[in-house]
């Protein structure tokens, strides 16, 4: 009796333990997709109660708690820097832009010569939601030590403060701040250079493309021997691979709504009524003829094999809802807003290509186009380049509902209107941008690397000056947080690829 009694206590343990084991995670994964506010998509209370998701998500919540626990160190170090910094080294919370933001700047401790030296903007990542500046002074101090340069860290305008035009509004509105006055801090706003890490690597190549926005759509799809060749750059040190890698990306965008269109008052429309009118800019489209065969076989260029990436070796180198943006009214005090002329109704509102830029540098002599070309690399270290792809992959993990990015991109239907790698594939061969150099790391779970890899060869295609560094062993986290301390693992690769950057487009004076 005793024995069965016992028997009895160890099954009714295992069942608990087993239930406990089994409701645990469902719970859990539920009321974070409840408090998050759900998801958009059909079939809310399926997709959350899936096995898949259920373990996904339970898993991808361990590998961040192990994240957190493993950088507690480098978090302690950074608090401590920030709140200690002098003002000889980091100059806090100056106002910038529409949205009433702040940036820091830091200065290197020591200067050669007396002339305006270079600028770096650093756009910090956090999934579109983190207000976090503070988080990089280590890094930012290293970088102006390292380079000799002016680093400017901006925050900006963070989920659900703000969506995702409000956010390169912010990157723009920086560059312009920038332009007019960093002149008074010693730097030269001639000689620009922009770093994004996973969110704000996007947000960067976002704000490129939209200062460059007239620029683009003025351009047209030359010969080669005019517009190509002279932008041609591979890096011999880049042929290491042997297959090319091809990716289908045929086909415009699936929404044709603007995201930040004015109408004859002034107001920005909202996203969903401009989606039902018509559009001011035809889409750009690629010529059907394959000129990259052409030029091959022309000997303008080699053929793009694998080798193109480079793998970098360690220890080697120095608005939930729809917001209603029709609420939104530009100050008509405000000298900065640009007012955009009443459109026709012949005319189309809400291409892709439609500029979410609504303020102009007080510097009259200065465009927003040649601010944007005082831009000489843009570098993106693990940064989201398609939207799509990205959500997919959240997806995969089990996190598309408790992430914000689908409510930041104003819903799925707009996905393909704030990726980099859609926009930059329906541009004409030839186009002019500044330096890109992508860098991701092979175990990265949070960004796969075949966001840069994909984003890359739209880039090559277009004959845009861009290098791709794939770095082994390297996640998402260490690419950019290893930077603030020359003695962690990934400092010297990823550091040695800036500081070549750097050299290479920023002149010495």
């Amino acid at each position: 009796m005793k024995i069965n009694k016992m028997w009895r206590s160890v099954l009714k343990s295992l069942l608990v333990l087993a239930g406990t084991t089994v409701a645990v995670p469902y719970v859990i994964t539920s009321v974070s997709s409840v408090l998050y506010g759900w998801g958009e998509r059909k079939n809310k209370v399926r997709r959350t109660l899936s096995p898949f998701k259920v373990i996904a998500f339970s898993y991808t919540l361990l590998q961040m708690m192990q994240i957190k626990l493993k950088y507690i160190p480098l978090y302690i170090q950074w608090k401590r820097f920030y709140s200690f910094a002098k003002p000889s080294q980091v100059l806090k919370n100056l106002s910038y832009g529409r949205h009433e933001e702040t940036l820091d700047l830091y200065l290197p401790e020591t200067r050669k010569g007396n002339d305006n030296i270079p600028v770096v903007i650093f756009v910090s990542g956090g999934a579109w939601s983190m207000k976090n500046k503070e988080m990089y002074g280590l890094l930012c101090s290293e970088m102006a030590n390292k380079l000799q340069v002016v680093v400017c860290c901006p925050n900006y305008s963070a989920y659900p403060k703000g969506y995702v035009d409000d956010m390169i509004q912010d990157v723009v509105d920086c560059l312009c701040w920038i332009n007019e006055n960093v002149g008074d801090y010693g730097g030269d706003k001639d000689q620009l250079m922009l770093i994004g890490h996973s969110s704000g690597a996007h947000l960067c190549i976002m704000a490129i493309l939209e200062l460059l926005h007239d620029d683009i759509l003025n351009a047209e799809d030359l010969p080669i021997s005019e517009s190509v060749a002279p932008q041609i750059h591979f890096e011999e040190s880049h042929y290491k691979r042997e297959e090319s890698n091809g990716h289908n990306l045929d086909g415009s965008s699936g929404s044709s709504g603007s995201f930040c269109v004015l109408n004859d008052n002034g107001e920005k429309k909202d996203s969903l009524e401009a989606s039902n009118t018509s559009s001011t800019y035809e889409m750009l489209k690629k010529p059907e003829a394959d000129v990259m065969e052409e030029s091959v076989a022309a000997g303008y260029v080699k053929p793009m094999m694998d080798s193109d990436i480079e793998k970098v070796e360690v220890g080697q180198g120095e608005s939930a809802k729809q917001r209603e943006l029709s609420e939104s009214k530009p100050s008509t005090e405000d000298s900065n807003v640009e007012r955009r002329p009443a459109e026709s109704e012949e005319e189309e509102v809400g291409s892709e290509h439609d500029s979410v830029i609504t303020v102009r540098s007080n510097d009259r002599q200065r465009t927003l186009v040649d601010i944007g070309k005082s831009v000489k690399a843009v570098i993106g270290l693990a940064g989201v380049y398609h939207i799509g792809d990205h959500y997919e992959h959240e997806t995969s993990r089990g996190v598309e509902d408790v992430s914000c990015m689908a409510r930041v991109m104003y819903g799925e239907s707009h996905f393909d209107r704030f990726s980099p790698t859609r926009l930059c594939h329906s541009l004409s061969r030839g186009v002019r941008l500044p330096k890109i150099v992508l860098l991701h790391g092979t175990k990265d779970y949070v960004v796969p690397e075949s966001s840069s890899v994909k984003f890359c060869d739209v880039l090559r295609d277009l004959y845009v000056d861009v290098a791709l560094h794939i770095i082994p062993d390297c996640d998402h986290y260490e690419i950019c947080l290893d930077l603030m301390k020359s003695n962690r693992k990934f400092y010297q690769p990823v550091m040695g690829i800036i500081l070549q950057t750097a050299k290479s487009v920023l002149s010495d004076k």
